[in-house]
């Protein structure tokens, strides 16, 4: 991402909306289908994930050095700098691999699959979370670097191709899939560096955008949803 983008994110995503339901979901699918064990959150940016989905991830890994500074400067020791498709990590070593918003800034995310896989132990579990439909990319995906936007089958069936079976596969952020993507088409593009999530709404707006947001983690833990801004998937190593 651009550098500003960094300090940007770590000011804002403890309070606002999207960082906060996105992780009510990610850690509502932990709790119902993976036990804590080792785990590593990558990319971890600024740290925010790290600092709430203990006992199941107490590592860092980020490609951004000014990521992991404001990582280290939550109190966060247990990072490293690499590539998501260069891990330094030995084979089957770890239990569990978050990856949040992340494979769509990897050019070669297949590589990045493959690598995941192959630090997990057989029947150890990956979850991802990305983007969705690419034709809401937009001057928010372009500040942020994406290289796309997913389909529900391409990310299906590349998680499958990497040696994945899927455990709960669905949509994310589907109540606000009508704002968002008015937000995202109408916006005009002035070559903008700064992503949706740059500025935290005011607050009785944020409350509620969280709360339409969080409340998606409930049917999660048993039912797909049906249409979203984004996806979600865990997966577990054959």
């Amino acid at each position: 991402m651009h550098s500003a983008e960094y300090a940007r994110m770590a000011s804002v995503e403890d309070r606002h909306w999207w960082f906060r339901g996105r992780l009510a979901s990610v850690r509502a699918l932990l709790k119902r289908y993976v036990p804590p064990g080792r785990g590593l959150d990558c990319s971890c940016g600024t740290g925010m994930t790290l600092s709430r989905v203990a006992p199941w991830v107490q590592a860092g890994a980020d490609l951004s050095s000014l990521a992991l500074q404001h990582a280290r400067a939550r109190g966060h020791k247990s990072l490293m700098q690499a590539d998501l498709t260069r891990l330094p990590l030995r084979d089957s070593s770890l239990d569990l691999v978050t990856c949040l918003d992340t494979l769509e800034h990897v050019p070669d995310d297949a590589a990045a699959l493959s690598e995941i896989s192959r630090v997990l132990v057989p029947g150890g579990h990956a979850l991802f979370t990305v983007p969705a439909h690419p034709w809401m990319f937009s001057a928010h995906d372009r500040a942020l670097h994406h290289v796309r936007r997913y389909t529900y089958f391409e990310l299906r069936g590349k998680v499958q191709a990497a040696g994945f079976n899927i455990r709960r596969f669905s949509w994310l952020n589907c109540l606000l899939l009508p704002p968002v993507a008015v937000v995202r088409l109408l916006r005009p593009d002035r070559g903008e560096t700064a992503s949706d999530t740059e500025k935290v709404p005011f607050s009785p707006l944020n409350l509620l955008l969280y709360l339409l947001f969080a409340a998606e983690s409930l049917p999660l833990r048993f039912i797909g949803l049906p249409f979203g801004v984004s996806l979600i998937c865990l997966a577990r190593k054959a």
